[in-house]
Order: structure tokens, then sequence, then C-alpha cells
């Protein structure tokens, strides 16, 4: 066995010491095995950040692991066993262990890897410096490459050779962006970067959910603007997603939604951000919807997904932040708080971006429209068309929906304010008058 020097230790805390964790750990242990921490647990714990995935590398072979694991009494599921990967499930959550192993033969996405028993051939084939870091279930941390130094100077940077990481995998150029905007700090790794660039063009036999699911979890942290403008940069965006531009638009989103304001309903949100990024043409709100919808497409989006996307890149145009209260309401009733409250950021992100900026008052002109949206008591129209049935203003068919229209209209325009035997009565007064109209 190729053995790793202990470079430091740390405190375990939370699921590290949950007592089904020391069962998992203890399992291999007692069938002979070895098996660490790995990765993004390790990672979290170094910044004494909440922990949630537990990723172990262990140096048993994958049959091995479910067999030490099932004599306990521990439930496996067999999530990846070609590549050497399993997860034990308990009451404390899900482990995911995979055997130490080192890549056989790459095609710029997937490999084929052959079991080891060592540790730093373990390391060495892995993407970044701080996500090669081990750690034992006591605390003892082993460090080949210096992650934890480049974790805390904040520089994410490739193990080896960046092209070379990049070409095995090139969903890595992706992940080198998405951890820069987690756990990076300017500047971004220059000779990283460049590799990227090189490489760019490698993202497009990368499937459209990978790239989404990305694209995502970068768009997930607190402030990622900085990082899609260097991904612009250095040709990553241009490459895969040239829609995607207005990081201007994206900075301001980014200040509303996880600083600006302190409303519950509002966090930073992926798909909010995404239409902050996404660039709209002078060719009217019809033309805006199918680009919308192709990048939709583009990046596999759930329909319900898409309907959200497309919803807020056509209505943001129609929000103004002088709207009068009836239009306010009238928005609210028809496409609801949250549409209305994403339409609202949308305007908001594209009106703070250009010249000449939004003053103070405008701000608090949008705040308003948040305001509204945040207090907001769904109403439903007073009647049914089970009503105008029973008054005979209608047989059953599409003419009671016309009515049902008709009156909604009659019912928005006048404020909410008319009641049933309102509503009734103007149906029947225009059912009379189409009455005269035929005689």
């Amino acid at each position: 066995m190729t053995a790793l020097e202990p470079t430091g230790r740390l405190q375990p805390y939370g699921i590290m010491v949950a007592d089904d964790t020391a069962r998992v750990f203890d399992a291999i242990a007692q069938h002979g095995g070895q098996a660490r921490y790995v990765g993004g647990i390790v990672r979290d714990a170094l910044l004494k950040r909440d922990l949630h995935d537990v990723d172990i590398a262990c140096d048993l072979k994958p049959e091995e692991t479910v067999i030490a694991l099932e004599k306990v009494g521990i439930r496996v599921v067999p999530t990846g066993l070609k590549h050497g990967t399993i997860t034990a499930i308990t009451d404390a959550g899900s482990y995911e262990i995979t055997t130490l192993r080192v890549d056989v033969e790459t095609n710029g996405r997937h490999a084929e890897v052959a079991f080891t028993d060592s540790w730093f051939a373990d390391a060495k084939r892995r993407d970044f410096t701080f996500n090669a870091i081990y750690c034992d279930p006591d605390g003892t941390v082993y460090d080949p490459f210096d992650g934890e130094t480049d974790l805390r100077e904040g520089r994410v940077r490739f193990i080896g050779v960046a092209e070379n990481r990049i070409a095995e995998d090139y969903l890595r150029i992706l992940r080198f962006f998405r951890f820069q905007a987690w756990f990076g700090r300017p500047p971004i790794d220059p000779v990283g970067a460049e590799a990227c660039r090189k490489g760019a063009q490698g993202l497009l036999d990368i499937s459209a959910e990978r790239i989404r699911e990305e694209l995502f979890k970068l768009l997930r942290a607190k402030s990622p603007a900085g990082t899609v403008g260097d991904m612009i940069g250095f040709g990553i965006l241009p490459t895969i997603l040239p829609q995607l531009a207005r990081t201007d638009c994206l900075r301001i989103m980014q200040w509303l939604d996880s600083t600006a304001l302190a409303v519950p309903a509002i966090r930073p949100d992926p798909l909010r951000r995404l239409a902050s990024l996404f660039v709209t043409g002078d060719n009217g709100a019809d033309d805006n919807l199918e680009a919308a919808e192709q990048l939709a497409r583009a990046l596999r989006l759930s329909n319900e997904q898409t309907e959200r996307f497309a919803a807020m890149v056509s209505h943001a145009p129609l929000i103004d932040p002088n709207m009068s209260v009836d239009d306010i309401r009238r928005d609210l009733y028809r496409i609801g708080a949250d549409a209305f409250r994403d339409a609202v950021l949308l305007a908001w992100s594209t009106r703070a971006s250009v010249p000449p900026r939004c003053s103070r008052q405008e701000n608090e002109e949008w705040k308003s429209l948040i305001d509204a949206a945040t207090n907001w008591q769904p109403v439903k129209l007073p009647i049914q068309g089970r009503d105008i049935l029973a008054a005979g203003l209608a047989p059953a068919g599409p003419r009671i929906g016309e009515l049902l229209k008709q009156a909604e209209n009659y019912w928005l325009d006048h404020g909410f304010a008319p009641g049933p035997d309102d509503l009734m009565a103007y149906l029947a007064s225009l059912s009379k008058a189409g009455e005269q109209e035929t005689q």
C-alpha cells in the first residue's frame, strides 16, 4: 500500500461524529479495510461549514465493502459498482463509498478505472487540490497537494497539469468555475482558466443535463457574477450558451436576492439568476419568448422550469415601478405572487443595471412591488359557471366560459369590488342587450 503522510488535524463534528457514521467505518475496519473521508466533507470541515454529503474512500474492493456493511445490518445500494462506488444508507443519512482507483483510459467524460491500494494514486487522479484531502475518523488529515493552503487562500488549482485533467473529463471546466464561485477569491488562477479556455470545445460533447446541473450549482453561490464574467472572458459561455451575457444584471440580482431584501420568500434562485443573465432582443415579446424557450430546451429544463423561465422573461418588460394599485392587483391575481415577484426582481435588476441607475426613491418604488406580492391574499371570482347556468343566462357549453371571462374582466376593471349579485346583474344586462341587438 502506498501510504500518505499525515499533514494536520481537524476537529470532527456534525455527521462525522454520528453513531451511524462510526458503524460504517467500524464495519470496513472489521473486514480488514481502511476508510477515510475525502472531498467535500473534508473541505467543508476545514472551513467549519455545515456538513451534508459524506464521501468516503476505501481500500476494499466494492464487493467486499458491500459484504462488510451488510454483515452489520447496514443497507447498501450499488450505485456505481463498475466505477467502485456504493452507497450505504442509515438513519443518519447516506454515505457514498468509493474504492481507491486509477484511470486506465479516459475519453473526455467517462473513464475506465482499475482499483488500487495506493492512496497517493487515488489522490493524483482527482481534479482539484482541495478535493484530494483525506481525513481519518479521528480527524487526522492527509493533504498530498497542499489543498488546504489553496482552500484558505481562495485558490482553485488543478492537480498536476491542468490541460491533462481537463482532457480526462471536460466537465471539469465547469467544475473549475463552480468551485471558484463557492470557494475562490479573485483573481482566478490564470493557469487553470487558460487551460479551460483551450479545452472549451470539449464541452460541446457534454450532456445538457450535466451542463445545467453544474451551471445551477454555480448560480446558487452567494455572488457568482464575477465568476460568470470570467466564464465569458475565457470563452466558456460563448462556446456553449452565448445567450447568457448580462453579468451587470446578474450583479444586481444577486445583491437583491442575497443582501438587499430581507424577505423570507426571496433567496438565491438559480433559475431567476439564469433569467437575469439571459440576453433579450429588440424584436418584441414574441421573439423573446421564443428565445427563452429555445434556451430552456438547450438546457433540458423541466416543463415547470421552462414555464417559469419563459414567464419571467416575457412578463418582466411589462412591470413598472409606477404601476397603479389596480394594475398591481390585477397582475397578482392573474399570475400569482411568486410569478409576480420573479418578474419584479428581473425587471428591477434589468433597470438598475443600465445608466441612469435607479435612484433611492426608485428602489423604494420597486420594493413596494415586492411588498405587494408579500402581502397579497389570493382572491377568487365570486361566481362560477353553475351560477350562470342556474340563472338561465346561457346553456351548457362554450358560452358559459365566455360569460365568465366577461364577468372576470368587469370584476377586475372595478377593483374586485362587485359581488355575486352585481356580477350576475351585469351578465344579465349583457344578455338582454344581446337579445335586443338580434331582434
